[in-house]
């Protein structure tokens, strides 16, 4: 490890605890095979903050560009990430009988998901470590962020989606300039290959892992920063692979380390019922999950039957005193609409598992009637246009005739 990052940081794996470097892995332990995490210099962080009038400085991803693993000379590519809203829900708080409903709205990224957070770090990585390619196994708005960030960085991409990635994400991927490899498959199929492209061809392997997460606990943060430095009762999360939801703990572990807030969320993991390994260790009071051959879900972002980080995000949650619970894909798109239609969110089906859930929470007692509540909207409802498309009505057609255009005008009044 350098100088300059020893005095910042620590790699570590969470398993068996060897330390390691950056330059040996940036994905997965060399010994045991289990996930990297960072443990960050706090009195480094502490020394930074103060001289850099942190508090009063706009909110935006690069606002904690000390709070990310990254070397002081390294050049960093944004396309404006961070800085989404939270908006409070008025309506849908009525219906559900909450007081106080927020969605963080990360569809509003550039690329339109939460990803971008994370992508920002990992190709500034990739390029501190001179890579002039990566590869990466996405479900799709991982790479379509990945191909977004590595075409504004100069660095060529090569992706791997399963063969039903919906058309929004494939769109902006090739648009991106990224080379697709479709998998007739699993998205843990795909991150199979993705693993060994990598390790044959000497390339970059992006994706959920370390520099990822360190990234993506950037909205933490910012959840931090919008409720004045206090923190939400409740933070839902939509989870396939389990990396954001355990990014966003860290990133409040980090602030509450430092001194900047005095509590911490229950987080809850919400997963698609046909994709809920979590859900199905958690049920049973496991820590660790099995690996599912083969998910079965129109949320098509979670639809992950191994995930990568989902011992970590199962620790968040038991650490927190949250929860995991499952939505049908039935009720995933109803509440799509419902957002849409009351809050005018559009959101993606695997965004509105994180409202879907709220009325099977408040029943259980994970969320009380008067808890502010944080739900994630993981990413925009332009990602996945067909499945709204095919799950609404068809729009009457007609030919160029007033009279009848108008007689059915007066039906929908």
């Amino acid at each position: 490890m350098t100088e300059s990052t020893a005095k910042k940081y620590q790699l570590r794996c969470h398993d068996c605890g060897l330390e390691t470097d950056e330059t040996i892995t940036c994905t997965l332990c060399k010994r045991c095979g289990g996930v990297l995490e960072v443990e960050m210099d706090f009195d480094f962080l502490k020394e930074r903050i103060q001289s850099g009038n942190f508090k009063v400085r706009a909110i935006n991803a690069l606002k904690y560009l000390d709070f990310y693993p990254l070397g002081g000379s390294v050049k960093v590519s944004s396309l404006g990430e961070g800085s989404t809203p939270l908006i409070k829900m008025e309506r849908i708080n009525k219906e559900l009988g909450i007081d106080n409903v927020f969605v963080k709205n990360e569809g509003v990224n550039p690329t339109g998901v939460f990803k971008d957070r994370g992508s920002l770090v990992e190709i500034a990585k990739a390029r501190q470590l001179g890579e002039e390619a990566i590869v990466v196994a996405s479900s799709g708005n991982m790479a379509a962020s990945c191909a977004a960030y590595a075409a504004k960085s100069g660095i060529k991409c090569y992706v791997l989606i399963p063969a039903q990635t919906p058309v929004g994400k494939l769109a902006q991927i090739i648009s991106y300039g990224a080379e697709v490899i479709k998998v007739k498959g699993e998205y843990s199929d795909c991150v199979r290959f993705a693993r060994r492209l990598s390790e044959d061809h000497k390339m970059y392997l992006a994706g959920d892992y370390v520099f990822r997460r360190e990234g993506q606990k950037s909205l933490a943060y910012e959840l931090c920063e919008q409720f004045e430095y206090k923190v939400p009762s409740v933070v839902v999360c939509p989870t396939g692979a389990g990396t954001n939801l355990a990014a966003i703990w860290k990133g409040f572990k980090e602030f509450y380390q430092l001194g900047f807030i005095k509590s911490l969320p229950k987080m809850v993991a919400v997963q698609a019922e046909g994709a809920s390994p979590l859900a199905e260790a958690f049920k049973i009071g496991k820590k660790s999950y099995i690996e599912w051959k083969k998910t079965s879900t129109l949320c098509s972002a979670v639809a992950v039957a191994d995930p990568t980080d989902g011992k970590l995000a199962l620790e968040a949650v038991y650490d927190s005193g949250g929860s995991v619970v499952t939505v049908v894909d039935k009720d995933a798109l109803e509440w799509e609409r419902v957002l849409a239609s009351k809050e005018a969110l559009f959101v993606e089906p695997s965004a509105a598992l994180s409202v879907a859930c709220l009325e099977g929470l408040v029943k259980s007692g994970i969320v009380k009637r008067d808890d502010e509540v944080v739900c994630i909207a993981s990413g925009s409802g332009l990602k996945d246009p067909v499945t709204v498309i095919e799950n609404l009505p068809e729009p009457p057609v007609f030919e160029k005739d007033y009279e009848k255009i108008s007689r059915h005008f007066c039906t929908l009044r």
